[in-house]
């Protein structure tokens, strides 16, 4: 078969030949750097990427840290803001989600039917549907951005990566925090926490909030339509904690999310011939079928319908961690919902229904995911050679989808597309890293998962088209009733070179696999099959000029088999197994404090990537 390079923004939508990216976090001040006897020194990042505590330099993985402070000094309002940081990281939001790519890997595709290729954690609790804003920017510990498949350490499998955002815990010491600020288009927000000792080391309470509004900054040529792209944004986070001994943490945590307005939305591209029009105004190339002519301007649009966005998320956790004292087992019960509404303008037309060629044009989805996790892992602690983690993760979640799309013309069929997918999806996984230390220069690491996923589903598309002669036409069933499952047995072997007390080297072989799902817009809701990929990695870590400089960088290779890739066919979403892909790339992180309160970070990402 030939190879057919494809130019677009990622893997799965067709991803460029070659891709450059170079992220300059750019002068950071007043940073909290380190001070030792010989001077001014970067300062140690502690991550918990393989569930222990690790300075960042020592881990065999591509990683990315930030803690809270950083993130705030550098200015970083908004989870979509974390691509700025990170190479080869893109986060796009639509509608309810968070669209999450590491090296062109992820999923376009976070209908009801699809699971997202890079996993993402609040608080060590996965998210199935991703969903967030500039909450999960606040009152954070840490913020981490783990590059490759990563199933032998997580509860849930990614192919792409893992993004972790912890949350500052509740200590034994009063204190509180409140901000202010205000920006263009009458941006404004306001921030705030308050932690509290309830009792002497052992109860304590915490929480967090955050409120944002801000008008949108998309155009809207209609008179009195509404501008997308807004903000009206309302967060809480409460943790209560317990320390009964000295070796027993219980962590009960609950969070909100609401988010309304008219929220993120689309700009309809050009169509061919959209410039042509008739005597009437109407355009030639179609004047009843919605192709019509677009602003130039990327942020003015035509929208005649009256959007709205409203998403509401709740979570209530318990965790448990004990210390036996050579290992420490933790335990992680959470529960989840997230309920969204939104109306969209899927025709973007200046004419509206009762114009000549005039058309209101509407797409209007309800979406609701409830997901119940549980995991429970047991991992090593301590100094010796050996280091190891074992666990266990169960994941439960309904998630339902209802979308009706309206075609309303002045003259000619009116059209309604009923989309609706009703899908249970069952996970379990067993998995484990075992990791030995061969003197002080060498580590040796091997991992294993097996994962086990169950769907079974309703739903259908049914469309209904309105003549006006009165006759109507009915095609599809939304009583499809499609059950499949699939499992597989992924690995990851390492190997670690210290070759001082400044720099090291790394070697990864990993695989990583995701679920299959359902097409409901084609006859019988057909299955389409997971997804694999083999990824080989070769990275270094260093630290130069005594601790003033450091330069990370690693080169990739993925070989994907079964690519799932997201299409549109006749106005329904569907997915497609390609038969191969290869993706391949590297990446600098450079960091450096050439001055007293003056820190210099940049990185570099380059992709280029095949389907085959």
């Amino acid at each position: 078969m030939n190879d057919a390079k494809l130019f677009n923004r990622s893997v799965l939508r067709r991803v460029p030949h070659f891709c450059l990216s170079i992220g300059l976090l750019g002068l950071t001040y007043q940073l909290p750097i380190a001070h030792a006897q010989q001077g001014l020194v970067l300062e140690e990042i502690t991550v918990t990427a393989e569930k222990r505590e690790a300075d960042l330099q020592t881990v065999g993985i591509a990683i990315s840290a930030f803690g809270g402070e950083k993130l705030e000094t550098v200015g970083a309002r908004d989870i979509l803001e974390l691509s700025r940081f990170v190479p080869n990281l893109q986060i796009g939001a639509e509608t309810s989600d968070l669209k999450v790519m590491i090296r062109g890997v992820g999923s376009d595709n976070l209908e009801a039917f699809s699971d997202p290729g890079v996993s993402v954690h609040i608080d060590d609790v996965y998210q199935a549907r991703p969903s967030g804003g500039n909450f999960l920017f606040y009152d954070m510990e840490r913020v981490e951005a783990l590059r490759g498949p990563q199933g032998t350490l997580y509860g849930r499998n990614a192919t792409g990566g893992v993004i972790n955002f912890i949350s500052k815990k509740p200590t034994d010491e009063f204190d509180a925090a409140v901000d202010l600020g205000v920006g263009k288009e009458d941006w404004q927000r306001i921030r705030g926490m308050i932690n509290l000792p309830i009792v002497d080391n052992q109860l304590m309470f915490r929480a967090a909030g955050t409120f944002a509004e801000r008008d949108g900054f998309q155009q809207n040529l209609v008179p009195g339509g509404t501008e997308g792209n807004d903000t009206d944004d309302t967060s809480l986070r409460g943790q209560l904690l317990w320390q009964p001994t000295d070796k027993a943490d219980i962590l009960v945590s609950a969070w909100l999310l609401d988010k309304g307005g008219v929220g993120p939305v689309r700009k309809r591209a050009a169509s061919p011939g959209d410039d042509v029009v008739t005597a009437d105004g109407i355009p030639a190339n179609c004047p009843d079928c919605g192709f019509i002519p677009q602003p130039v301007e990327l942020r003015t649009v035509y929208k005649n319908a009256p959007e709205s966005f409203d998403l509401e998320t709740d979570a209530f956790n318990i965790r448990l961690d004990y210390d036996f004292g050579p290992a420490v087992l933790t335990v992680i019960s959470a529960d989840q919902s997230t309920d969204l509404d939104l109306l969209q303008d899927s025709d973007q037309s200046p004419l509206a229904n009762g114009e000549v060629g005039g058309t209101t044009d509407t797409a209007a989805v309800s979406q609701e995911s409830d997901q119940t996790t549980f995991e429970i892992r047991l991992a090593s602690a301590g100094d010796g050679p050996w280091e190891w983690l074992a666990g266990f993760f169960y994941l439960d979640e309904n998630a339902f989808q209802n979308t009706v799309i309206n075609r309303d013309p002045t003259a000619g069929a009116d059209t309604n597309i009923n989309v609706l997918h009703d899908v249970n999806a069952e996970s379990t996984a067993f998995f484990g890293q075992l990791s030995y230390r061969i003197g002080d220069a060498h580590k040796l690491t091997g991992g294993l998962r097996y994962t086990e996923d169950e769907k079974d589903a309703l739903g259908g598309t049914a469309v209904t088209i309105s003549l006006p002669n009165g006759f109507v036409i009915k095609n599809g069933a939304q009583d499809h009733t499609p059950k499949d499952d699939w499992s597989d047995t992924t690995w990851k072997a390492g190997w670690d070179w210290y070759v001082n007390d400044n720099s090291m080297v790394y070697g990864t072989i990993s695989t990583g696999y995701k679920a299959g799902g359902f097409n409901f817009g084609v006859e019988g809701a057909e299955s389409y099959d997971p997804e694999e990929v083999t990824a080989f990695e070769i990275g270094s870590k260093n630290r130069f000029f005594n601790d003033r400089m450091q330069l990370n960088a690693s080169g990739f290779f993925y070989d994907y088999e079964d690519l799932q890739v997201f299409q549109v066919v006749d106005q329904t979403i569907v997915v497609r197994n390609a038969a191969e892909a290869e993706i391949y790339g590297v990446e600098l992180e450079f960091v450096a404090v050439p001055i007293d309160a003056l820190q210099i970070d940049a990185s570099l990402g380059l992709l280029e990537t095949e389907y085959k």
